[in-house]
């Protein structure tokens, strides 16, 4: 088995066996590293971090300003990011300047903020509410058999996977589409039937050219997390149904 992390993981969570490691949870495996750097963590800490254990880079999405297209971020982090910019948590007159401010400093002043005072958990809670990606959901689906592909990189692989759920680069719209490994294994290159209808249901459009499922939020902010997760939901059924 190919180990899937560097000497430099191994060692800060403290497991010399790479079988043990490529067997454990990525979310696990980052729960450990985290404490490595002990009672105090930094938003740069926490982003090597998730580069080292998901192969996420998320100064890139920082950088392209991918990722969450919001009116406001999630309340906690609008009341510690208006803290430190010295006006009180409750206060609207500096949100204009928030929104605007690139995502790996809203990481940085929040968790500044919180003193550094971080778990994996809070942190993968604060990674999806800034960056829209979210971890614990991207660690259940690393052997379903769905690749990703997000904010502009590869998520989760497409190798050996049957179907990629994808999005635009400011995760407004979503893309179901199957992959060569799906052709390979069923002799077929187009979308089962049960999943367009299920796909349907929750507001897709097919398109035929492309040979793909296409939903587009309404609302021109970016898909909320419950339709995503009833998309990986009817996705995964498709997938068992299979088996």
């Amino acid at each position: 088995m190919e180990n899937k992390y560097t000497a430099t993981v191994m060692r800060a969570i403290g497991i010399k066996d790479y079988n043990v490691i490529n067997e454990m949870p990525k979310t696990e495996v980052m729960d450990l590293y985290i404490k490595s750097f002990g009672p105090e963590v930094n938003g740069k800490e926490v982003r090597e971090v998730v580069q080292a254990v998901f192969g996420i880079d998320l100064n890139f999405i920082s950088e392209k300003n991918y990722g969450n297209k919001l009116s406001q971020y999630e309340t906690n982090v609008m009341g510690s990011l208006r803290r430190s910019l010295n006006v009180p948590a409750d206060s609207t007159e500096v949100d204009a300047q928030i929104m605007a401010i690139p995502k790996n400093e809203v990481m940085d002043r929040y968790i500044e903020v919180q003193g550094g005072a971080l778990s994996g958990a809070e942190t993968r809670i604060l990674i999806n509410q800034i960056f829209g990606v979210n971890l614990d959901g991207i660690s259940g689906l690393e052997h379903s058999g769905i690749s990703i592909r997000s904010k502009g990189q590869w998520i989760l692989p497409a190798d050996k996977k049957l179907f990629i759920v994808s999005s635009s680069l400011d995760d407004v719209e979503l893309y179901v589409s199957p992959t060569e490994y799906f052709e390979e294994t069923t002799g077929s290159n187009q979308l089962p039937d049960s999943l367009k209808k299920q796909l349907s249901a929750l507001g897709f459009t097919y398109d035929a050219e492309l040979n793909r499922c296409i939903y587009r939020n309404q609302t021109n902010e970016s898909v909320p997390d419950a339709l995503k997760g009833q998309v990986m939901k009817a996705v995964l059924g498709t997938i068992q149904s299979m088996q």
